[in-house]
């Protein structure tokens, strides 16, 4: 029987601790149970490059794989490591309680990272050398407690978050960083943060995310950030308004109003036809704004919106916007 997949864990009283995976793809994605018990830990380093478990005393651990149940160590072995700069995507199981130490350290290729917010104990280094990871997906159950800001504090590049709660929503957190600067006659070190990042991060009460100060910091963001990274944020938040109180979709949607174009643009360079189908229904727009909008999609060779837009415009004058609702 072919083996793709193999791990190497111990029965805990809880369930199961994973030890290390194996594998042939760059995604890893932890299951649920292994030999019928839930996965409720990860070991220390158990994707990092830097440590081998083999070391340690493990008598109990075995090595499983989903095709043939329990398998030999030599059997497994013929399976390639998941590890360091192999991992590109993360996908962790609902029933994961704790990430040992330096889970994760230094995989420097590490983009894509799925989890559920009751994964609430995360060791120290879990992200250290993870400088890669620019996507997040969260399950956030009715409790709406989550470790979402206990990892933002630990990822400071700029973060696209897909809030999976009671209704979905996509946030974006911008890139921070701070910087010790010497105040030599007061003989003190003044630190300075650079970027909104870090409020955005703090829209936090104990762990639940507060969707209303999140969005009343928009105002700074297009200060501090770029066009298009705000253009995108305030997307996100009309498309998947949860919790969007009306205000703060009117400041969004007259961002949007006045950077329609930047908009459109965007949603053609991600090749999301379904982003560029909204703008062109929620935003009022005249022919020679389309036809701008049509030439820059026809440069990029995308067939399917330059179809979709002239379509949109046959035989009409000025689109009117649709009438959006909360």
């Amino acid at each position: 029987m072919s083996i793709d997949t193999a791990f190497w864990c111990e029965i805990t009283e809880e369930g199961v601790c994973l030890l290390e995976y194996r594998g042939y793809d760059s995604l890893a994605a932890v299951p649920e149970e292994i030999a019928c018990k839930p996965v409720v830990s990860l070991a220390p380093y158990v994707f990092s490059a830097h440590r081998n478990y083999h070391d340690r005393g493990h008598g109990d651990a075995f090595w499983w794989s989903p095709s043939a149940g329990r398998i030999s160590e030599k059997e497994a072995q013929e399976v390639p490591k998941v590890k360091g700069e192999v991992l590109t995507e993360l996908r962790l199981p609902a029933a994961l309680k704790e990430v040992g130490a330096y889970g994760f350290y230094n995989c420097w290729n590490l983009k894509k990272l799925e989890l559920y917010s009751t994964t609430l104990d995360w060791g120290p280094g879990v992200f250290t050398g993870c400088g890669a990871v620019e996507e997040l997906l969260i399950h956030v159950d009715q409790s709406r407690k989550s470790c979402l800001k206990e990892i933002l504090s630990e990822l400071r590049q700029t973060l696209r978050v897909t809030y999976d709660g009671p209704e979905k929503a996509r946030l974006i957190f911008s890139e921070f960083f701070e910087e010790a600067v010497e105040n030599t006659p007061a003989r003190i070190l003044v630190t300075n943060t650079h970027g909104c990042g870090k409020e955005y991060r703090n829209a936090f009460v104990a762990t639940q995310f507060q969707f209303r100060e999140y969005d009343s910091l928009f105002s700074q963001i297009q200060i501090q950030e770029p066009e298009e990274l705000v253009t995108e944020l305030a997307m996100g938040r009309v498309r998947y308004p949860y919790e969007l109180a009306e205000n703060h979709c009117r400041q969004y949607l007259d961002y949007l109003t006045e950077h329609k174009d930047r908009a459109a643009r965007k949603a053609l360079e991600n090749h999301d036809i379904d982003g560029l189908i909204w703008l062109t229904e929620h935003l009022s727009w005249d022919r020679e704004e389309l036809k701008n909008v049509i030439e820059t999609a026809g440069r990029q060779g995308n067939q399917a919106a330059v179809s979709y837009l002239m379509n949109r415009t046959a035989g009409q004058g000025n689109v009117k916007r649709r009438r959006f609702e909360l």
